[in-house]
């Protein structure tokens, strides 16, 4: 993911490729910054639900080659897992980005 097309966050997904093949056709390049609606759209999974867990690291040499960071920056790291409204688990994510630049809010209602 860019920010004023810069590099700010590296993320890895893992899909099911039964319920995903339509995207396994396409270029990665061309998809939506959303993906959530794109995975409607192309695929028909609707994300009902994402579970987060948040937690720090440190960047490997390629992680930080991509995040144009130093090898061992301290980074944060989401793993997500997605469920769809039948409650199957559709996706599974990690994402990377600069701990220095990390920001968390959350509203409890």
């Amino acid at each position: 993911r860019l920010l004023a097309g810069q590099p700010c966050l590296l993320e890895e997904l893992w899909l099911p490729l039964d319920r995903f093949a339509p995207l396994a056709e396409g270029d990665p390049a061309a998809w939506d910054d959303l993906l959530y609606p794109l995975f409607a759209r192309q695929c028909g999974v609707h994300v009902h639900r994402a579970v987060d867990q948040i937690g720090f690291g440190v960047l490997t040499a390629p992680q930080a080659a991509h995040l144009r960071l130093q090898a061992s920056h301290p980074c944060v790291v989401v793993e997500r897992s997605a469920y769809d409204l039948a409650g199957r688990c559709v996706e599974w994510r990690t994402t990377r980005g600069d701990a220095h630049a990390f920001h968390y809010s959350v509203t409890i209602t």
